[in-house]
């Protein structure tokens, strides 16, 4: 089967979300029956080439593949939301590949679950498969190679040119080859919540200020709305999920975000996409979840 964008060859499933952008020269290959998942408000750039050999292939809502990206799936690969794979990125899921959400890869970085290399019947043993898991917002800045077998922990920064040949846990900040900690070292500050409440309230008034867009806020609700009243779309930003009943009573269709859990109720439109995605980039990335889902997912810790 061949479109326009994608090219699809061997048996397998492949099932693309809303409001996705497709470059051209995108390949997907079924070597072995599986299934391919690309999520909502996903980009997929030209040359993007996806081979599943048995193993399902899920890609999370919002996450982007730049040029020439490869994807290879053995045992499976999952890739949650956010995340963001810069040009000629490999991420191999022979033995497993687990990323979590908000997981940015620069350019030309590898990460790898086996090695193979010479013939086992003449004794070589640089053979095996190992499961990866990326954690949640980790952080590989460009060219960077991770091992088989490796377990990065939440926040970990791995330095431009690292070589990632063992586990870390999170919020570490290494480089080198073979990686090592920098000691002492940190990209991350507690902020308290009425500060954050303050940052995102100052974007989203700028982001009005861009676009023909309303800004209404209060203390503990900020509502944004098109100005020129074209419909009744609505996001609505909550403090806690205490806040989060009375606001999907009060706007039943409405796009509701939870600051304190991150997770927001998912409606797929215009002004719900043009917000979120201005926000998505290093300002606050929130998860989607479906109406029937929301309750349970933005009050999820």
């Amino acid at each position: 089967m061949t479109s326009d964008h994608i090219a699809v060859s061997g048996e397998g499933q492949l099932r693309i979300g809303r409001r996705v952008s497709l470059g051209t020269d995108i390949q997907v290959i079924f070597q072995e029956p599986a299934e391919l998942t690309i999520g909502d408000y996903c980009s997929i750039a030209p040359g993007v080439k996806l081979i599943c050999a048995g193993g399902d292939i899920r890609i999370g809502d919002w996450t982007t593949l730049h040029d020439g990206c490869l994807v290879m799936s053995g045992a499976g690969v999952e890739i949650g939301q956010h995340g963001w794979f810069g040009q000629y990125t490999v991420l191999d899921g022979t033995g497993g590949l687990v990323i979590g959400n908000g997981v940015r890869v620069g350019m030309y970085s590898q990460i790898w679950s086996h090695v193979a290399a010479g013939e086992q019947i003449e004794g070589c043993t640089l053979f095996g498969m190992r499961p990866v898991c990326i954690e949640d917002d980790v952080w590989l800045v460009g060219s960077c190679i991770v091992a088989s077998g490796v377990t990065l922990g939440r926040r970990t920064v791995a330095l431009i040119g690292s070589n990632i040949t063992r586990s870390w846990p999170a919020n570490s900040v290494i480089a080198g080859s073979p990686a090592a900690a920098k000691a002492n070292l940190s990209f991350y500050r507690s902020i308290a919540p009425q500060e954050q409440w303050d940052m995102l309230l100052g974007w989203l008034k700028a982001l009005a200020g861009k676009l023909v867009l309303r800004c209404l806020d209060d203390t503990d609700r900020i509502v944004i709305e098109w100005a020129d009243d074209r419909n009744d779309e609505a996001v609505i930003f909550v403090r806690d999920a205490g806040s989060l009943d009375n606001a999907l009573k009060e706007f039943p269709g409405a796009t509701v975000c939870c600051l304190a859990t991150k997770r927001y109720v998912k409606r797929l439109t215009e002004l719900e996409q043009r917000v979120l995605k201005a926000l998505s980039g290093n300002k606050a990335r929130f998860i989607g979840a479906t109406p029937s889902s929301a309750a349970a997912a933005v009050t999820a810790p």
